[in-house]
């Protein structure tokens, strides 16, 4: 299988800034999971395992990126039935650590919050009764690699496309050669746009090439970004 690096070079010509492809990638799983339907959301969708050996969950991963947005927070009970978390400001979290305040939080009523980068999820989890993390994967992806991890086909190729048009809009904007460029970028946006109509994503192709508007809709009924970078 080519690499991201060579499938986008492939669709735009010869571009060398792999710096720039790396981040084009990362945007694009950005963009692509802020409008996908519900149904394909759910096929990337992680869960991460919280106990007595790894009790909390770090907003960012080992590079300091953001891991994305939070789905859901659940905690099981005494019995093993999954409760849900609520969120609670950490303003409160006193409050509801302490078992005479009406604010106390309860392995039948536990609750979330943030701080500092990091989820906590009160009780704090056991290995009798652990707590599970569902967020979305902004999975870090460069120019070298193959495939994104926990990325289905048909996405992986909507990400390069998208680093493909970004590229493509680069190039134009420093070559400026329009007659070789505007017919590429149109023709990406279109694939772009049908492969994305048909996960169920309606959107229009817009009829500018430029690089200043270059940037399709999205669409912002998704779950509450938990941290930024």
């Amino acid at each position: 299988m080519a690499t991201f690096n060579a499938q986008i070079n492939d669709l735009v010509g010869t571009f060398t800034d792999t710096v720039a492809i790396n981040q084009f990638l990362r945007d694009g799983i950005k963009q692509i999971v802020n409008v996908l339907p519900s149904d394909k959301l759910n096929e990337i969708l992680t869960v991460q395992a919280l106990n007595d050996s790894t009790s909390t969950f770090s907003l960012n991963d080992s590079t300091n990126n953001a891991r994305g947005n939070i789905v859901s927070v659940s905690r099981k009970n005494a019995n093993g039935i999954k409760q849900l978390c609520r969120q609670i400001p950490i303003s409160l979290v006193s409050r509801a650590s302490d078992p005479e305040d009406l604010m106390f939080i309860s392995a039948t009523d536990p609750a979330y919050y943030i701080s500092g980068g990091v989820l906590n999820v009160l009780p704090t989890p056991t290995a009798s009764q652990p707590a599970e993390v569902v967020f979305v994967p902004l999975t870090a992806v460069t120019h070298s690699d193959e495939v994104i991890n926990g990325f289905p086909n048909d996405l992986e190729y909507i990400v390069v496309l998208y680093a493909a048009i970004k590229c493509a809009q680069s190039l134009l904007a420093t070559e400026e050669d329009d007659e070789l460029y505007i017919p590429i970028i149109v023709s990406l946006k279109q694939d772009y746009v049908q492969a994305l109509n048909l996960l169920g994503v309606k959107i229009q192709a817009p009829s500018e090439t430029g690089q200043k508007r270059a940037n399709l809709p999205e669409r912002s009924n998704q779950p509450q970004q938990g941290s930024q970078k």
